[in-house]
């Protein structure tokens, strides 16, 4: 089995969130989210509605993950803030989880983040998709929220 990992583009990404990832968002699917990291500290709220337009001002990442020339995994990344980049949209085919896919593109996100100079990476995986993001040393933070996508988020954060 041949495997690749490379940036794709938006478009790319895009048609894997829209049928496979959040295939009953009603919002449009953008290429950054305008969410930034909620907590003080890590740990207190300091802004119950953590929305910042200016997120947009910095470049998101994608990436692509290939067995034998076939897109089976996704990830995206972007800057919050001049230090912290948040991880969204990690997908990998059903078919294919369990064989450490998710760790790799975790590994090129946060590499990303590393080289943007940032000092934390964070996320707000499902509850069905905590484990892949603990397994790669993420630790939560506060309960589990209702998104426009799932009942049972959670906030995660890793130190860089």
């Amino acid at each position: 089995m041949y495997m690749k990992l490379e940036r794709i583009s938006f478009e790319q990404i895009e048609s894997i969130w829209t049928t496979c990832l959040w295939p009953d968002r009603e919002s449009a699917i953008e290429t950054h989210s305008a969410m930034t990291w909620p907590f003080n500290n890590g740990i207190d709220w300091c802004n119950p509605n953590p929305i910042d337009m200016n997120v947009f001002n910095y470049t998101a990442t994608f990436w692509g993950l290939y067995s034998d020339n076939k897109l089976v995994g996704v990830n995206s990344g972007h800057r919050t803030s001049d230090v912290q980049y948040r991880s969204r949209g990690i997908w990998v085919e059903p078919e294919h989880r369990g064989k450490g896919y998710a760790d790799k593109l975790f590994a090129m996100t946060q590499h990303q983040a590393i080289l943007e100079g940032c000092n934390m990476i964070w996320s707000i995986p499902r509850k069905t998709a905590l484990n892949s993001y603990t397994k790669f040393g993420f630790k939560t933070v506060g309960g589990y929220i209702k998104t426009e996508t799932s009942d049972a988020n959670i906030y995660v954060t890793k130190t860089l």
